[in-house]
């Protein structure tokens, strides 16, 4: 997508407020894998500010990992200022306010890939997602391929009508954001896992395999990983997590996905994202968004975002 102008530079936004320093041009790229949005930006000079009256909106659930391609960015949050050029990679909590300045510096142009992640996923995963906020780390060539691997996988891959494989292209472009958060964290170390963080991988691998089957429950899920239910529940408990809650959340994501990119019918989109009844889903989404689906649909049809 070519943009250009300052009607166009909100489009660019993602929960921010922006402002060119010469005059906005920029080429757009994006997809909704389902639980991740993968945004590429490629543009001139743009600061960018997330205050914190705009932390309450349904980005403040995601974590934005970006990988620098060509370009500089300088990013700022809870007192922690640091810069990434290309090859390396930077994150920010969107539950917190933050600052950055994407620069072209010696390149042609600033390029930045940015992928959205539930937050709430990589906690499961055992990963501390507040100490990456605000910070920048050189990434390996493994990572910086393996995420552009999942960004063009993403990007020109698929129809959102085929969740099947929505569904693994989701896994992939998520495995590929623990990879670079991974990098940062464990610098080539072995590290051992405990029991708990084991188990939780195990479940988020079957909850993003099968989600869509309505008789996925915790209890399925405790019954294929051959352990009691209290053990499964015990494990996602160390991080505040509820087993539930993940599941209806990747529900309920995956079907905020196909309502902003499909026509399909709610009723169907419902059946075919793991929920019972029509009443079922759009109870669950107005709990969730705090709209009915048909009223998101329609925002994200006019370029409003709904926000809880």
């Amino acid at each position: 997508m070519e943009l250009c102008g300052p009607r166009d530079l909100n489009r660019v936004a993602f929960g921010c407020r922006l402002r060119a320093q010469e005059n906005f041009a920029a080429t757009l790229w994006t997809l909704s894998t389902g639980s991740v949005l993968v945004a590429r930006l490629r543009t001139s000079n743009i600061a960018a500010e997330r205050d914190a009256y705009a932390i309450h909106d349904h980005y403040g659930r995601y974590l934005q990992l970006s990988l620098v391609i060509g370009g500089r960015v300088t990013v700022e949050q809870r007192g922690i200022r640091s810069a990434a050029v290309a090859g390396e990679a930077f994150a920010v909590c969107l539950d917190n306010p933050f600052r950055s300045v994407l620069s072209r510096g010696q390149a042609s142009a600033a390029d930045v890939l940015h992928l959205y992640v539930s937050v709430a996923a990589l906690t499961a995963w055992g990963l501390d997602v507040t100490a990456a906020g605000g910070r920048s780390w050189p990434l390996s060539g493994a990572a910086v391929s393996a995420l552009l691997f999942a960004c063009d996988l993403a990007c020109g891959a698929t129809s959102p009508a085929h969740l099947g494989v929505v569904a693994r292209i989701d896994e992939i472009v998520f495995r590929a954001a623990v990879v670079a958060l991974l990098e940062r964290d464990l610098a080539g170390a072995a590290v051992e896992l405990t029991a708990e963080q084991v188990l939780r991988r195990r479940a988020i691998d079957v909850i993003d395999r099968s989600f869509t089957d309505p008789a996925v429950n915790p209890d399925a899920i405790a019954l294929r990983l051959h352990v009691s239910r209290r053990t499964l529940f015990r494990a996602f408990e160390l991080q505040g997590l509820s087993v539930a809650g993940l599941i209806r959340t990747r529900r309920l994501v995956a079907a905020a996905t196909a309502l902003g990119e499909s026509a399909r019918s709610i009723r169907d989109i419902a059946a075919t994202c793991g929920f019972r009844s029509t009443d079922q889903f759009a109870r669950g989404f107005r709990a969730e968004y705090g709209v009915t689906p048909a009223a998101y649909r329609a925002a994200r049809r006019t370029g409003v975002v709904a926000a809880k």
